[in-house]
């Protein structure tokens, strides 16, 4: 009798072994099912950024992509829109002619540090990867479409300077604003 008892018992713990398996074994299927459904949605991520990485055109070693034409949309009219705010704020040929060269270039490292702060928030991670250098290069490329948006603007509003000095100080006065709306709309 004491065979029949330890036999069931033996029994029992196969059985519940066996659940255990079963179950073990469903969890697997469970996880390949989900380790399958990642990779596709890998693959359909990697498709979507190379739609995005074709590259437009190619000069030298620069390669023009589509992300940096969508930056220099979004900077341009943001610029354009900071340009028109700037005008409306500020009389920038009477500030130019009053304001001597320190406060002019006071006036363009304010927004350049300013601007370099907004964008390390909005692309830390990005930043951590490739280096301060993305920085350098944005706010580089965002403040030459700031002072040429804020030069066209002057030029289709028929309100250039007549003098070259006050040209330039009218542009680094006005790309204050320029630049903030490029930048808001570039990390936006």
């Amino acid at each position: 009798m004491k065979k029949r008892g330890s036999s069931s018992r033996v029994l029992r713990k196969l059985d519940k072994l066996n659940l255990k398996v079963d179950s073990i074994a469903r969890e697997e299927k469970k996880i390949e099912r989900e380790e399958r459904s990642v990779e596709s949605k890998e693959t359909a991520i990697q498709k979507e950024q190379e739609k995005v990485e074709r590259v437009l055109f190619q000069i030298g070693n620069f390669t023009f992509r589509r992300r940096h034409l969508l930056e220099l949309i979004r900077g341009t009219a943001g610029a354009f829109l900071g340009v028109g705010l700037g005008r409306i704020l500020l009389n920038t040929e009477d500030l130019a002619q009053k304001l001597p060269w320190w406060n002019v270039i006071g006036i363009m490292c304010f927004i350049l540090i300013i601007s370099g702060l907004l964008i390390y928030k909005n692309e830390k991670s990005f930043v951590k990867k490739r280096g301060f250098g993305i920085i350098l290069r944005r706010l580089f490329f965002l403040y030459v479409i700031s002072l040429l948006v804020e030069f066209l603007s002057l030029w289709l509003f028929l309100a250039v300077p007549g003098s070259f000095v006050v040209l330039v100080k009218v542009l680094i006065i006005g790309s204050y604003a320029a630049m903030a709306g490029a930048v808001t709309f570039s990390i936006g």
